[in-house]
């Protein structure tokens, strides 16, 4: 990995590995404590410590109370280092409008994890600085294995996982800074395409486009897409109007109305699933035949049975099982200290339209 992307407390955990190597340590030796690390390394007892905690998480340094710090199993790949316990870190906001993670998914990861525990961890909705630090620090002392599947998160919380060295990876949109966290996130380009293509095939000709008030980097991707399909299908960009709005029935309708009767939409992309809902009753409580029968095509969608939905939907190909099976591969590699051969793996999805 490229040093100038690679956290420093990742750098400072392989320079340790570098000095126990090069004084040919075994399993069980005793070796430096903190304070003696902090200066063969020339930083802070902090940045040393927190090396030498990423370490005992990857078994390669072993901590024993009132003994000293020795070396563990893991420095020569005599025990596969493994995850104890999944963090599974989700905005708070995500989980009040947009529902759990998906069964499966978790069914998944202890498919490949089946004796470590998974714990949900709620992101505050507002600065979640303190929160994400505290639980770094207190994972970093724990001598269990533990990782992180980082859902919806913040682009600080993303910074502190990622500079934490702890392994983590991203279940949707990694922000363009972060460089070292590996990701798997939907294919919002196919995505943006697929659904503008269905709605001009039935003839629409002004897209309304309803977007979450709270945008991520997946969101970028998504509309780009929507831009680029709409132009090379004909329309033009006064043919294409945005809304971002916040999860509010009254907001979301009050600004469907806008669309359909202001701006003349005939046909709407929802990117998620309440927003479709909130557009739905606007649309079935209008008096106007024409705006009755305006198509709805939805992106991200929480129903456990999608096939009873009324409107065309995205869907990943991979099931849910396979995608958590994919992120606990991804955090084991990790805690083996080895870098994923794929920094960001796009799902790829398809069109599921609603049976007739």
């Amino acid at each position: 990995m490229d040093s100038s992307t690679t956290p420093r407390v990742i750098q400072l955990a392989d320079q340790i590995m570098a000095d126990i190597a090069g004084r040919g340590l075994q399993s069980g030796d005793p070796y430096l404590g903190t304070a003696e690390a902090a200066r063969m390394l020339g930083v802070s007892t902090t940045s040393a410590n927190r090396a030498m905690q990423l370490l005992v998480q990857r078994n390669i340094l072993s901590r024993r109370q009132k003994r000293g710090t020795f070396v563990a199993d893991g420095i020569h790949g005599e025990t596969q280092r493994t995850i104890d316990r999944v963090h599974l870190v989700v905005n708070n906001t995500y989980l009040a409008t947009e529902g759990m993670m998906a069964d499966g998914v978790i069914v998944g990861i202890q498919s490949v994890l089946p004796h470590a525990e998974i714990e949900f961890n709620h992101l505050p909705g507002s600065d979640d600085t303190a929160w994400v630090s505290e639980l770094i620090a207190k994972t970093a002392r724990s001598q269990q294995a533990e990782g992180f599947v980082l859902a919806r998160s913040s682009l600080t919380s993303q910074r502190l996982f990622q500079a934490s060295g702890l392994p983590t990876v991203i279940f949707g949109s990694r922000f363009p800074s972060i460089q070292s966290l590996p990701s798997i996130d939907r294919d919002h380009i196919a995505a943006g395409r697929l659904l503008t293509q269905c709605l001009v095939e039935q003839g629409v000709k002004k897209l309304g486009v309803l977007m979450r008030s709270q945008v991520l980097p997946g969101d970028h991707s998504f509309m780009d897409s929507i831009w680029r399909t709409a132009a090379d299908l004909g329309l033009t960009p006064s043919d294409l109007t945005i809304r971002f709005l916040p999860t509010d029935d009254q907001a979301i309708q009050h600004a469907t109305r806008d669309l359909l009767h202001e701006h003349g939409a005939n046909g709407l992309i929802c990117r998620s699933q309440p927003l479709a809902e909130s557009a739905s009753k606007t649309i079935k409580a209008s008096k106007q035949k024409k705006i009755q029968e305006t198509p709805i095509v939805v992106s991200d969608v929480y129903s456990r049975n999608q096939a009873k939905l009324p409107w065309p939907t995205i869907r990943t190909v991979d099931s849910s099982e396979s995608i958590g099976a994919k992120l606990a591969e991804i955090l084991v590699e990790q805690a083996q200290g080895n870098t994923p051969d794929i920094a960001v793996r796009r799902l790829e999805v398809q069109l599921n339209k609603p049976l007739a």
